[in-house]
């Protein structure tokens, strides 16, 4: 269940992408306009994230969950109905924070319900929804919007979102509460450092990547857009493949000193590899090589948050502070890309990104040496 809330969430995120700027184009809004509404998801996720977390410590997480789902289908149905530049931004709005709902309290339930020596493949598999939905979500979109029109193309999926958000109220759960969840156990603050440079560092990749790399393949190749499709496509697929694997060996074998330093420093190397690439099938293999890094880094910090808050019955903060961190590394890459490129050229940008990578991969196999992490 958390799976599907997880994907319907990210597929209604892609459904925006090939319909929101023609349709905000036909508003008046501006490019500069547009970017602050696309960039009010990420902002609130990234200020009710924690709230959210400790909220479903002391409620529950089914009754998060369902408020998500439910604004979520509020968020879709008022993008379908807007008719000013205003209920873009209140519906971009309270689709961020359905997303700090869902995602903190399905994230802790996963934690809450699953066998610890299983849980590094059940986050790989509930984190392989997101890119399952990033690429069904444009698609799906698209062809709504063909063939049904801009307003059912939001008011379909709003219906669907609140199906599944009553849905959630069938499915017998039942999780520890906590009166006063803790948000930083003592003693944790060194691994959780660890953890957040981890998040940042994948999160920041995506966030450099989502929009600098098409205008790299546009530049290099004349890529069309639906070539750009396609490479994000293969983006996603690889982390669909590498994270319920990277997950599955962690649970039977450990080793977060070698898949976290190691897909970070891969990651690096793939993003310099991907801009430095003569063909454009080169490059597709860099940029699948790069999502398996990115991947392959990432899972493991999901079961090692909830080892920390696992006797602090707190997961639901400890799922908050992974999306604050998410979401504070998808904001920051974009502005810090922009800041490059005001000095320098395309290229510099990928490469401080490869070395920024590997140097991150170094320092996180040296502290994680002294963590004792298995």
């Amino acid at each position: 269940m958390v799976v599907l809330v997880i994907f319907m969430d990210m597929m209604i995120y892609g459904l925006l992408i090939p319909i929101f700027p023609q349709y905000a184009s036909s508003l008046s809004v501006e490019e500069s306009v547009l970017g602050v509404i696309f960039g009010l998801y990420a902002a609130m996720l990234l200020v009710f994230s924690i709230p959210m977390g400790l909220l479903s410590d002391r409620l529950g997480r089914r009754p998060l969950i369902v408020v998500g789902m439910l604004l979520l289908a509020l968020a879709t149905a008022l993008f379908g109905l807007s008719s000013t530049v205003l209920h873009l931004a209140a519906a971009r709005t309270v689709q961020g924070i359905s997303a700090a709902a869902t995602w903190s309290a399905g994230l802790a339930l996963i934690a809450d319900t699953c066998d610890p020596a299983r849980l590094g493949e059940k986050m790989g598999i509930a984190l392989s929804s997101v890119g399952l939905g990033t690429v069904l979500g444009p698609v799906a979109g698209g062809l709504l919007f063909e063939y049904a029109g801009y307003t059912a193309t939001f008011i379909l999926p709003a219906i669907l979102a609140a199906v599944i958000g009553l849905l959630v109220l069938a499915v017998p759960v039942r999780t520890p509460r906590r009166e006063s969840p803790h948000l930083l156990p003592r003693g944790a603050l060194p691994n959780l450092a660890v953890c957040a440079a981890v998040i940042v560092a994948v999160s920041g990749t995506y966030g450099v990547i989502d929009p600098y790399l098409p205008v790299h393949l546009y530049a290099a190749f004349s890529a069309s857009p639906g070539m750009i499709g396609g490479m994000f496509a293969v983006l996603a697929a690889a982390a669909i493949i590498a994270q319920p694997t990277a997950g599955r060996i962690y649970d039977r074998c450990g080793g977060s000193r070698c898949l976290i330093p190691g897909g970070l420093v891969l990651a690096g190397a793939a993003t310099l590899a991907a801009v430095e690439a003569e063909t454009i099938l080169i490059t597709a293999v860099s940029v699948f090589v790069l999502g398996v890094g990115l991947g392959s880094a990432l899972v493991p910090v999901m079961p090692i948050l909830a080892e920390i808050y696992r006797s602090q019955g707190s997961q639901g903060a400890a799922y908050g502070i992974y999306n604050t961190f998410y979401s504070a590394g998808l904001s920051a890459g974009p502005f810090a890309g922009a800041v490059v490129l005001a000095r320098w050229a395309l290229p510099t940008l990928f490469l401080l990104l490869a070395v920024i990578l590997a140097a991150a991969g170094v320092l996180c196999w040296s502290a994680i040496g002294r963590s004792g992490w298995r």
